[in-house]
Parts: structure tokens; sequence; C-alpha cells
């Protein structure tokens, strides 16, 4: 699939070709089983909808910067409640979409109208792609996989959906005013962190994401060392191949969760073909490395003292069992 998506991007005279590699591959790697057509049309339906759908806020908003903050605002608030009561996976897929389009609208309206573009088409080809793979390479199992998506524990949902609407918004700011276009995709990986209810899963998290940059930052920077003795356009598939393929491997071999390895290839993907388009790729490797780091350290730490200050935890059975008589009515 990287590979296509390397071809596709060419093909198109992408302007942003790091996004069909790592997108594409996102997309049919979290369709592990069986071919599932709902899951296989309806992601990228869901996601270009919502790239649209927040582009068109940010175009209709932006001469009022007031009001667009307070709107992405309370849709981010919405987002995160979302994912508080219910744990459904829809309330990211809105967070991400708002940030990209809203930090691109406000720093360039062309911009962001490249990068929305980019993302429907990447979308779109993977709709059509995905069903191709299956049946040229059919898998043996049977078994579809579903999603069991889990509330969050049974109380401060609301506190915490506050806290996380503030950090996030704090964090695009840092993005509208220090991060470049080029740099964006990976930025945003920071704030994934803030998806998560407790500070143990918020922490778990932050070690897998640092872990997932090391590796695919390590494999994507032995790719670009081995581009400098022998920068073929043959050599560069192969090493995408072998990089993919093995932390494809690992996703249902490894000791850590699947996503840690498929996470690692996201960022292996981006670095190597955000990388190629820059005079320094071992500059542009270490720039990108250390945003996406120091954007998900800062966010868990700040994510925590605010939970530690302003969610109140039950002390006793009573008040436990009030929270959850409380959740249950929502």
């Amino acid at each position: 699939m990287p590979l296509i998506g390397m071809v596709l991007a060419a093909f198109m005279r992408s302007p942003l070709p790091m996004i069909y590699p790592a997108m594409m591959f996102s997309l049919i790697a979290g369709n592990r089983g069986a071919f599932n057509p709902t899951r296989v049309f309806a992601a990228p339906i869901a996601f270009g909808g919502t790239i649209w759908l927040m582009s068109g806020i940010v175009v209709l908003l932006q001469p009022i910067p007031a009001a667009l903050v307070l709107v992405i605002g309370t849709i981010y608030f919405l987002a995160f409640y979302l994912i508080q009561k219910t744990g459904n996976p829809m309330g990211i897929l809105i967070i991400v979409a708002g940030v990209l389009m809203s930090v691109m609208g406000l720093g360039s309206y062309p911009a962001m109208n490249f990068l929305r573009a980019e993302l429907t088409k990447a979308a779109l080809c993977s709709a059509v792609v995905i069903p191709i793979l299956y049946t040229l390479l059919p898998p043996t199992t049977a078994e579809l996989k579903v999603d069991k998506p889990e509330p969050a524990v049974g109380y401060g949902w609301g506190t915490r959906a506050a806290i996380r609407t503030g950090v996030l918004l704090c964090y695009s700011v840092f993005l509208y005013t220090f991060i470049d276009f080029s740099n964006m995709m990976l930025a945003v990986a920071g704030m994934f962190v803030l998806a998560h209810s407790t500070r143990r899963s918020i922490w778990a998290e932050t070690g897998q994401r640092m872990f997932s940059v090391f590796l695919g930052g390590t494999i994507g920077l032995s790719i670009l060392t081995i581009m400098t003795v022998a920068g073929h356009l043959s050599v560069l598939m192969c090493l995408v191949f072998l990089g993919t393929y093995f932390l494809g491997h690992k996703m249902m071999t490894g000791r850590l969760p699947p996503m840690a390895y498929q996470d690692a290839t996201s960022v292996m993907l981006s670095l190597v073909f955000s990388a190629l388009a820059t005079a320094e790729p071992t500059f542009a490797f270490v720039q990108r490395a250390g945003l996406t780091i120091a954007g998900t350290l800062v966010a868990a730490l700040v994510v925590s003292i605010l939970d530690i200050l302003f969610v109140k935890e039950p002390t006793t059975m009573s008040e436990a069992i009030a929270d959850r008589n409380a959740v249950e009515n929502l």
C-alpha cells in the first residue's frame, strides 16, 4: 500500500507526497482481519466528509476570529465528551480534522485547500485500492475486526472534556504560531494522548508514542542513509517495502500493542517521504521527531496536572454509587 500511494502521489503530482503512503497505509492497517466493506468504505468517506465540514466552518467564520475559536472550542468539547462517554473513535476523527483545517485555514487559505484536496484524494484512493489488494492477496482468516469502544471512568466527563479542550486550543495556537506546513502532520500526532481519560492511560500512550517515533524514525533514518549511497527509485521502493513488511509483521507478533507498530510505520513513511523533499533530510528527521515527542510530553504533562487539580475522584462508596447513577441517567 505505501508503494501504491507513492506511485499515485507521483502520478497526480501531489505537492504533499507523504500524505498518500502514510494515510493509505493507516486506513488498510486499521482493517485487521477479513475484508469488511463497511470499514473499508465508511472510514475514507467519514474522514473526507469531516475534513470538508470543518474547512467549511473555518471559511465561514474566518473573518470573525472570536466566533471561530468559540465554535471550534465547542466542537472540541463535544468530541472529547463523546470519547469520554462512549469511547467512540469518531471523536478523535473530528478533533484531527478540526485542528488541521483551523490551523491551516488561519495560516494560509491556499494551504488549507491543498491539504483538504490531498487528504480527500488519498482517502478516495484508499477506498479503491484496498478492495483490489484484498482480492489479490486475500487473508486466510474469516474473522472480522470488530471495535469494542469503552467509556471512560464514570466521573468527571465534563471536566475532563473541558480540560482537554483548553489544552488543545492552546496546542492549536502553538501549531499556528511556530509550525510550518511541512511539519503539520507529525506535530498533530502529539495531541492523540488527549483522547485518554486517566493519567495512567495518558502516560502509557505517551510512552507508546515515543517508542513509535524512535522505532519508525530509526528505520526511516536508515533508509535515508542508504539512499545517500544508492539514490535510486528502485532502492527506495525496496527499502520502504521491507521496512513496512517488518513493522506489519510486528503488528501481529510483537510484544507491544499493534498500534505501536502501526504508528511506527506511519512515522517512518512520513519522515522518509517528507525528508526526501528537503535539502537536509537528517535535519528534517530530527526536527520532526523532536516536535512529535515534545508535543506528546507537554500535552500529557499539562493534562495530568489539570486532572489532579480539577477532577474530583469519588472517595467513598456512596460517592462512587452516586457518580455511577448519574452516568447511567445521562
